[in-house]
């Protein structure tokens, strides 16, 4: 009986975490073409928790834009901290952080595409400030906004072009150690209740 018990629950166990690799089988097959909105920069068109398929465009057919360019996913800041911005500009973002901005200008320089960028969100463009005076923790600072000094991103470093986008599901996968976690914890407290014997029952009484 105990032997029974125990099959249905490793059945049981087996189906849910099916279930849960099948709902993230898009980020495995997918992986090289899906990114995950994790700031605010692009909002509302982009907002935190959207999960966005990006593909290769030909430089040359990047729209630009303030409002019909468009969005551009970039290798990270690395570029422009060697281009002389001030890592403070990007909150200190790490060099691997994919940067998700509109494309509202390029150019071509001994034929390689550059583009400027913009977060819908953002003020200012990409690139098109540095810091004048400030203390050494940044606890006051004065900045200069010059537009056209502004930082071009070499084409080498544009990953894609955003195509289309689904709304909150990418909080699986922010939230994926968190969801597998709370899973194991489900699945393991469920067979010590069948092993044991024990149910949980929920009473209801009248207020």
């Amino acid at each position: 009986m105990i032997e029974k018990k125990l099959f249905q629950d490793i059945r049981f166990s087996f189906i849910l975490i099916l279930i849960f690799f099948i709902i993230l089988l898009p980020f495995l097959l997918f992986k090289k073409n899906i990114y995950i909105i994790t700031s605010n920069s692009m909002s509302p068109y982009l907002n935190i928790g959207d999960l966005i398929y990006v593909e290769k465009k030909n430089s040359s057919s990047i729209k630009v834009g303030f409002n019909e360019g468009d969005i551009l996913i970039i290798r990270g800041p690395n570029y422009y901290y060697e281009n002389g911005l001030n890592p403070f500009f990007f909150n200190n973002l790490l060099n691997n952080t994919p940067i998700i901005h509109r494309a509202i200008d390029k150019k071509i320089i001994n034929e390689k595409y550059y583009f400027l960028m913009k977060g819908d969100n953002n003020l200012l463009v990409d690139g098109a400030y540095k810091i004048i005076n400030s203390s050494e923790d940044y606890s006051y600072f004065f900045i200069e906004y010059n537009k056209s000094d502004a930082i071009y991103v070499s084409e080498d470093e544009v990953l894609g072009v955003y195509i289309f986008k689904i709304p909150y599901i990418g909080y699986l996968k922010i939230f994926f150690p968190y969801i597998l976690i709370f899973i194991i914890s489900i699945i393991i407290i469920l067979i010590c209740l069948k092993l044991t014997g024990y149910k949980i029952i929920i009473i209801k009484t009248k207020s």
